[in-house]
């Protein structure tokens, strides 16, 4: 069904016309009004207002972008909306601009969107994504007018459907897989799961924002970034959702995420993982910078995670200069992460218990500086619990709602040059915030910062 489908929407008329049959081989600055007359410029058509959004649009926008793929410059323009009926799929890109300074609205049809997904018969990690574009030299802009330039992904229906693990078959939102990329003031409202994940090398992210903040069900596994590039740069942002903010995956490396805010009451915070899923596969990042980032009525705030029984390397990881507010568990770090709801501990082909191989991901040179804030000690958690205890309290000792840092190393050797300097963290219930610390050894980690126990929170400088 998604290959006729697909097919389709490659077949339709869009309006473009030719400024000049010049490509460009570089890319161009530009405000959100300017044209460019030495490259093609594909204006898409809508026919959302006449047909009170009806009829679908993504044949247009498909067509639009393919005869412009090189060097040519796609418009939305701003205050026109469109109807997304079907997935958007674009290869081979090459020095493209596309401006989205119109509305993008997806289905609202659950089943129709479900039928869509079911039809790949693919993985939930691999699952249908309903924007894909790939290439070399891409511009994606959007418009700092709030009022337009949004995606619309009507999730909120899904959630509040969900049973706090969500629905199934739930589409992601955004895909790139390309090099040389810029995206400018990208908005997406409602996005039904995963919102942008990326691939390739050579990024630049700057000034988003993404609304996954809910009126009813818990928001399930809408991450805001989720990174597999090498040299990336995420520079301003606002995320309200409920899973990772960003999460750095294996493959990332020299990733730069900085200046932004990050809000709950099931954000997951700036994240590295989860890594080792598969445990026949070795997962590395190394290179990641988290820096001058503020955390408000969160889950987590600095966090890594790996499966039980992984394979891999995370090296050279920074959270600094962050701000911390309701944050339940600000600073935490585990390599026991696991499936919730189920014994299982790898997804993808593996054991259900203990520690497969008797493996773990190991992790250098991971620094935690200037760090300040308070601790969600009155209602801890989120909504997304199916278990008792829930998934983010198994096995580890008794909480309490003061933990401000909680270090789960999965082998006395897997924790290496671990530093934690000016960490400031108070509980809500204004007690001595407190620690757990498990394996994290003074032979492998002499500048720790606090001794590995678990107890009251005493820095050693």
């Amino acid at each position: 069904m998604l290959a006729s489908t697909l097919s389709s929407v490659l077949v339709a008329l869009s309006a473009c016309s030719l400024a000049s049959a010049s490509p460009l081989n570089h890319l161009e600055a530009r405000n959100n009004t300017g044209t460019s007359s030495s490259r093609k410029i594909c204006v898409v058509p809508s026919q959302y207002a006449a047909s009170n959004g009806t009829v679908d649009d993504s044949p247009a926008i498909v067509k639009a972008i393919t005869e412009c793929a090189n060097g040519g410059l796609v418009q939305f323009p701003m205050g026109t909306d469109y109807f997304v009926q079907n997935p958007v799929v674009a290869v081979n890109l090459s020095g493209i601009r596309i401006e989205q300074f119109g509305n993008l609205h997806l289905p609202k049809d659950i089943a129709y969107v479900q039928n869509i997904v079911n039809s790949t018969e693919q993985t939930w990690a691999a699952a249908i994504t309903w924007f894909i574009l790939n290439g070399n030299n891409i511009e994606w802009v959007g418009t700092k007018n709030v009022t337009s330039g949004w995606i619309e992904s009507y999730g909120q229906a899904w959630w509040d459907a969900n049973n706090s693990t969500g629905l199934l078959a739930r589409p992601h939102l955004f895909q790139m897989n390309a090099n040389n990329v810029t995206i400018t003031d990208y908005k997406a409202r409602k996005p039904i799961a995963w919102n942008m994940r990326i691939s390739g090398n050579n990024y630049t992210i700057k000034d988003t924002f993404l609304d996954a903040s809910t009126t009813g069900g818990f928001p399930f596994n809408t991450d805001g970034f989720d990174v597999a590039a090498t040299n990336v740069l995420i520079d301003g942002f606002t995320i309200f959702n409920g899973d990772d903010a960003v999460a750095i995956q294996s493959g990332a490396a020299n990733v730069t995420v900085r200046r932004g805010m990050a809000s709950g009451p099931g954000c997951h915070g700036m994240s590295i993982g989860s890594l080792g899923q598969n445990q026949g596969l070795f997962n590395k990042v190394t290179n990641i910078t988290f820096d001058d980032i503020t955390m408000v009525n969160a889950l987590y705030g600095a966090r890594f995670k790996s499966w039980i029984g992984g394979q891999g390397l995370a090296e050279n990881v920074t959270w600094s200069n962050m701000r911390f507010s309701n944050v339940s568990y600000p600073i935490f770090s585990t390599s026991s992460y696991s499936n919730q709801g189920s014994a299982q501990t790898q997804i993808q082909a593996g054991a259900v218990t203990g520690r497969p191989n008797n493996s773990t991901v190991i992790t250098k040179n991971f620094r935690w500086e200037n760090i300040s804030g308070s601790i969600n000690s009155e209602t801890p958690g989120d909504g997304s619990c199916v278990t008792d205890p829930c998934w983010y309290e198994q096995g580890l000792p008794t909480l309490d709602g003061t933990q401000g840092i909680i270090i789960e190393c999965g082998s006395d050797t897997s924790c290496q040059n671990y530093q934690f300097k000016n960490i400031q963290l108070l509980p809500f219930n204004s007690k001595p915030a407190t620690t757990i610390c498990l394996n994290a050894t003074v032979a492998l980690n002499p500048k720790l910062g606090f001794e590995c126990t678990n107890g009251t929170y005493l820095p050693a400088y």
